[in-house]
């Protein structure tokens, strides 16, 4: 019988990463608007550097599965690469807050190299933690709590992100903005290395050097096919990428809501805090769901929040105080089905190994991750491409049509998404409880 896990493990093991959190959440609201406002590059070009940059990144996610499923290092199979991962993710995300001295087409090739550099060392180090969820977990109710409990962890992230993030900007920069989103991404950065360290101390007992019985033999070739004929991954992907972009489109375009809709950039800081307080409810919510209906249904119910919400939230936008409530309102929809999501992952791990009899969970686990970089590289483009669209310039006043076009685009493309979302997951076939996995 699985022994269950102590809920001090549990809590170590999802309050490490709010560090990294912290960064991504930074990165992703903040990177945009870097490149366009500190370094004046065009929204066009934005938008090329970004896409290319995390398609290259998406790419890399199930390279990075597999250099985890097949090195078994001494430190621990999982764990030692979030010993020496995140020290690297550091060095290149500070380098992707830089603006050195060169020319337009080689500053462009140098950000998008530390882009992607910084992005692979995230894929090694998020790989090997997702890896260690049905590793660790060992009872569906152990992974359920295990995944609502990393959500809440998200959630806490964002939070903190919202709270600090603009007056750490200020503190750290005085009069110099490029300055203090060095500084402040620095900072984050650092915590992330030290988070990481924190899980890896956590995972070490229960993650052994040696391959497992079911993943000796395992090679390239059987961890791709794993990937390719895994039905169930395929539609949880999809489902995933979509509802991740009606989360993450809100956010790229929020830096420019108020900058030029609200005309209150200080608001962005209410707005943050306002989303990730609804995104800590939504989670606690959502624990709350998943014991009254199954997976699948609470996925409607929280995109279809989701959805709802932001309807509202076009028609009053112009309203900054209503903008920023129905933008909460969707964002608990999206939590609570973030809740779900490393519940859902390992599920189909287990699938695929008892299918096929090999163990693949380090790639497998490792493309949870996928659906959030592909979403953040069509986001980016999204907002790149959609404000050049409506000839947008930081050096020129915003006209009425700027302003229309970023209201439209901050709410009508993510309540797609969140209705995209709703119907994907209805083709996903599993059952709700693993033991019953094997009757799929």
């Amino acid at each position: 019988m699985a022994q269950k896990l102590k809920h001090s493990t549990i809590n170590k093991f999802c309050i490490g990463p709010i560090g990294f959190f912290l960064m991504m959440n930074f990165v992703g609201n903040y990177y945009n608007y870097f490149l366009t406002d500190i370094l004046t590059i065009s929204a066009a070009t934005v938008g090329t550097i970004l896409l290319v940059a995390r398609i290259i990144d998406a790419i890399a996610v199930p390279v990075a599965g597999g250099i985890v499923e097949m090195a078994h290092q001494k430190w621990g199979k999982y764990s030692t690469w979030l010993w020496a991962a995140p020290p690297f993710t550091a060095f290149f995300i500070a380098l992707m807050f830089t603006g050195p001295n060169l020319k337009p087409a080689a500053l462009s090739f140098f950000l998008g190299s530390m882009y992607v550099l910084a992005h692979l060392t995230v894929n090694l180090a998020e790989a090997s933690q997702y890896a260690l969820i049905p590793v660790i977990a060992q009872t569906p109710e152990d992974r359920i709590l295990l995944s609502s409990r990393r959500a809440q962890a998200m959630s806490a992230g964002q939070l903190i992100f919202g709270l600090v993030a603009p007056s750490l900007i200020v503190l750290l920069g005085g009069n110099n903005e490029g300055r203090g989103i060095f500084l402040t991404v620095l900072l984050f950065a650092i915590l992330q290395m030290l988070g990481y360290w924190l899980v890896a101390q956590v995972a070490q007992p229960y993650d052994s050097g040696k391959a497992t019985d079911a993943a000796s033999g395992v090679s390239l070739k059987d961890m791709a096919l794993q990937v390719v004929t895994n039905r169930p991954l395929f539609i949880l992907i999809v489902a995933e990428i979509l509802r991740w972009t009606a989360n993450i489109v809100i956010g790229n375009f929020a830096v420019y809501y108020f900058k030029y809709v609200a005309q209150n950039q200080a608001l962005i800081a209410v707005f943050f805090t306002c989303s990730s307080i609804a995104t800590f409810l939504g989670s606690a919510l959502g624990q709350l769901v998943t014991r009254k209906v199954s997976k699948k249904q609470s996925w409607y119910i929280g995109m279809s929040i989701n959805f709802l919400a932001l309807i509202p939230a076009r028609i009053f936008a112009r309203n900054t105080i209503l903008f920023i409530t129905f933008a909460a309102v969707a964002a608990v929809g999206h939590a609570i089905v973030m809740n779900l999501s490393a519940a859902f992952f390992a599920d189909v791990a287990e699938y695929a190994q008892r299918k096929t009899k090999k163990d693949a969970k380090g790639v497998i686990m490792s493309l949870s991750s996928l659906p959030i970089k592909i979403s953040v590289a069509l986001s980016g483009a999204i907002a790149g491409y959609s404000l050049a669209l409506i000839g947008y310039d930081p050096n020129i006043a915003a006209t009425t049509r700027i302003i229309d076009g970023i209201i439209s685009f901050s709410t009508l493309i993510p309540a797609f998404f969140a209705l995209a979302a709703i119907l994907a997951i209805k083709f996903y076939p599993l059952p709700d409880r693993i033991q019953d996995l094997s009757e799929t």
